[in-house]
């Protein structure tokens, strides 16, 4: 692929390959996402929540897009979003997970994408629930040792060609080991996507497992950078104009609410002081 890649914008991916069935690798890369929220649902007895309601499987009403959502909540974990969206027959795939943790520690949330546009977009990322600008202590727990080593041996493959994202927002949330990428779409690159997971989730519940509890009186301010970075990179993803146009801005609004949690983070702001 040519290095102008990483500046495309998804706009242009899809004016170049714009009617790409990918229903094959949509069934692969779903059944990793799969098995990696049935992890999640057991880790933190997740129940879905009543607002993924309906929404199992759905269309636009031009029938151009389709898509699915399902969110959840559960034992210390604030809000969890595994969805897709996008045409499975015309190139575009859009695969979130997405986990936002309780302040009951400060583990990084869990952000895991799949995408084809019609190439593999791939993005894994611990994201810091601090500002690590001015957090050496949680940058050498959660983004030193072996998690910098699996970050550099994968970024050093020549194959996958870095994606930027054309929101900064998006750009500013990003840790130091955010894996963004654009690679062919193909089994063997999916593989290779695969074995990265397993270690950067097995990771991730052994942190669970042994963090410290935050203490009491720091968790309504830990909610609070919580709710504001969810709001805030929830509402300014650069993919939310692909939804406006199709659905319409209502439903665009509504369906971006109910990713972002914000039925959650309304029923349990300011628990931490009640």
């Amino acid at each position: 692929m040519s290095k102008q890649s990483d500046v495309k914008t998804i706009h242009e991916f899809l004016a170049d390959n714009p009617n790409i069935d990918v229903s094959k690798q949509w069934e692969r890369c779903w059944g990793i996402h799969g098995k990696i929220a049935d992890r999640i649902i057991k880790y933190f007895d997740a129940e879905l929540h009543p607002i993924s309601e309906g929404a199992d499987y759905y269309t636009s009403p031009d029938g151009q897009m389709e898509g699915a959502f399902f969110g959840y909540t559960g034992n210390d974990m604030d809000w969890f979003v595994r969805s897709w969206i996008g045409n499975r027959q015309a190139s575009i795939i859009d695969m979130n997970i997405n986990v936002t943790l309780g302040q009951q520690t400060q583990v990084p949330n869990l952000m895991i994408i799949f995408g084809t546009v019609p190439n593999l977009l791939f993005y894994a990322d611990y994201v810091p629930r601090v500002d690590i600008k001015v957090s050496e202590d949680y940058v050498n727990k959660y983004y030193e040792g072996d998690v910098n080593k699996d970050y550099l041996e994968f970024r050093a493959n020549s194959d996958f060609i870095w994606s930027a994202s054309h929101g900064p927002v998006i750009r500013g949330m990003q840790s130091p080991i955010c894996s963004s990428y654009i690679t062919e779409l193909t089994d063997e690159h999916i593989d290779q996507c695969e074995a990265y997971l397993g270690r950067f989730v097995d990771r991730w519940f052994r942190w669970l497992d042994e963090a410290e509890k935050l203490p009491n009186e720091q968790r309504d301010a830990q909610q609070q950078y919580d709710f504001t970075y969810r709001e805030y990179t929830n509402r300014s993803d650069p993919m939310n104009v692909l939804v406006d146009r199709v659905f319409g801005s209502e439903q665009a609004k509504f369906m971006l609410d109910r990713r972002g949690g914000i039925v959650q983070m309304e029923a349990d702001r300011g628990k931490w002081l009640k």
